[in-house]
């Protein structure tokens, strides 16, 4: 099946009543719901995902021409296997997700992750948002 994810970073100036009162209670180009949003495809085909919280994930990659890894806690990691048995991780710290939801049907999958208006956050790497007082000190 076909496999779209979304990252919605909610906007902390939203306003319901202006939504209400103004655009039938619909955001606006004054009064947007979201400051930003992702939409990440995965390219091949998935046959399983996986919702796993409180996890672990493990943040890889080269610093000054060396390689790293450190682990981080309390993340939610969404794994989705392919028909070869490949697996991609997107991940995002717990407390900066307020809410996800996720839609299958037999062709496609639809994953939504909201994140907290008011949590900042950094994106090391595409699918990954990591709260910036939980990202690892030795990468600052």
């Amino acid at each position: 099946m076909k496999c779209l994810v979304h990252f919605y970073k909610l906007n902390y100036d939203f306003s319901p009543e202006f939504a209400e009162a103004h655009h039938e209670g619909e955001p606006s180009s004054n009064n947007r719901l979201y400051d930003w949003e992702d939409e990440l495809a995965i390219k091949t085909e998935v046959v399983s995902y996986k919702v796993l919280e409180n996890e672990t994930f493990i943040l890889e990659g080269e610093r000054g021409g060396e390689p790293f890894q450190e682990s981080i806690e309390d993340m939610i990691r969404f794994e989705f296997t392919d028909v070869k048995g490949d697996v991609t991780t997107m991940a995002c710290s717990q407390s900066i997700v307020k809410e996800f939801k996720t839609d299958q049907t037999e062709d496609e999958l639809k994953v939504d992750v909201f994140l907290e208006e008011s949590e900042p956050l950094t994106n090391p790497i595409p699918g990954v948002y990591i709260a910036v007082q939980e990202f690892p000190k030795s990468l600052i």
